[in-house]
């Protein structure tokens, strides 16, 4: 509530507005009341308010996880819908002091103890998180003066979730001094990271990535390990960089003399290009079909961002090009993509009915003229991410 009104104060001025959503994830008997209670202050505020509610899975392993993907992805398809750009979440103080101890006790290394990241892009919205320096006590304050109520989150002392256990526990104080000094580390190898990012790594609006080896070679260690995770993560279509040993023996492996066959991590293929450089694609066997929604825009292969101009989409599915039947390669429509490598075609994004296609991948913009299957690179993880400052 503190986050809304202070959001619609800010916005007011500035000549904007602001939105707001309430997640209900069912997981409580009345979460559902809960929700239309908040909605009726947003009312009261001027504040425009939807509630979206979540299909809880029947299984509870997981359960906390399952339902914070569920909840940015929600959030994040509301945002696209109603054309914004900038989502608020109300992370304060006291959760980035236990987002931090929960690192630590993972071992996580001194980027990872920066905790909660202010700003974080994903696929079509950039989340900010601007109370993650404000503690509760002051969150308070602020809804006292307003004279604003407010409602308790009961899974907050829930001993089924880590974060409660560790509030019941007391083992969340931590000085905030320790959290600035790693986000002050984390700033300065983001920034780092961009910049390698920018003179390394060149990234075609078909998936794919090239790496100038002699440049990551030359770079940081940590840095350029960082990076190639994150250019896997973004080409993979993937959320996580992978981690454990395998990452670590083939970035060792560049960083030591290249590599000299195709290697295969993360849903991606690594393999040597002879030009002092690296290719990374998408392995062909982890695209996965699917149908293709009527009348929507749709994030595919976690990769790209499709839209079906002209055709109706009813029965049709979206696969790999490579899985085509005949070679697609002998069909004219296919002219414009034969400057890329054929192993990055064959992941490619194409319209089917059955085997055949109904329409390949087109990366110009929309043109309500033609027949096409726009198709935009809009990875969930971007090589580099925001290199903005952390509270």
């Amino acid at each position: 509530m503190a986050l809304a009104i202070l959001a619609r104060d800010w916005a007011k001025a500035h000549g904007g507005s602001v939105h707001a959503v309430t997640i209900d994830h069912g997981l409580r008997s009345n979460s559902a009341h809960e929700a239309a209670h908040v909605g009726c202050w947003m009312l009261q505020l001027d504040i425009p308010h939807q509630i979206v509610c979540w299909e809880t899975p029947e299984h509870e392993t997981g359960i906390e996880a399952a339902a914070r993907d569920a909840r940015y992805a929600l959030l994040e398809a509301y945002c696209q819908e109603h054309g914004i750009l900038h989502l608020l979440v109300g992370h304060h103080q006291a959760d980035q002091q236990e987002t931090h101890q929960m690192r630590r006790a993972r071992g996580s290394g001194l980027v990872g103890l920066a905790g909660m990241a202010a700003v974080r892009e994903m696929t079509h919205v950039r989340v900010l998180r601007p109370l993650l320096g404000v503690s509760r006590d002051r969150i308070t304050a602020t809804l006292q003066v307003a004279g604003q109520d407010w409602v308790e989150d009961p899974s907050n002392q829930d001993g089924r979730f880590a974060r409660a256990r560790m509030r019941a526990q007391g083992d969340a104080a931590v000085a905030m001094a320790d959290i600035r000094q790693a986000g002050a580390t984390r700033k300065l190898h983001e920034q780092a990271l961009a910049i390698l990012a920018a003179t390394a790594v060149g990234i075609d609006p078909a998936g794919f990535a090239m790496i100038d080896l002699q440049a990551i070679q030359d770079a940081d260690a940590d840095v350029s390990r960082n990076l190639f995770g994150n250019v896997v993560t973004s080409v993979s279509g993937g959320v996580y960089p992978p981690r454990g040993t395998r990452l670590d023996n083939l970035w060792a492996r560049l960083i030591a003399k290249g590599v000299d066959r195709a290697w295969t991590l993360g849903g991606c293929i690594i393999r040597p290009e002879g030009t002092g450089k690296i290719c990374v694609m998408r392995e062909p066997v982890a695209v996965v079909a699917q149908p293709f929604p009527s009348g929507e825009r749709v994030l595919w292969d976690g990769r790209f961002v499709l839209s079906a101009q002209g055709f109706d989409v009813t029965g049709l599915t979206l696969d790999a090009l490579g899985r085509a039947k005949p070679n697609y390669r002998q069909i004219p429509d296919f002219e414009p993509l034969s400057r890329l490598p054929k192993d990055v075609c064959a992941t490619l994004p194409a319209l089917f009915c059955e085997s055949e296609i109904v329409a390949f991948p087109s990366f110009d913009p929309p043109n309500t003229a033609l027949r096409n299957l726009y198709v935009r690179f809009a990875p969930q993880k971007p090589v580099s991410g925001a290199a903005f400052g952390n509270v």
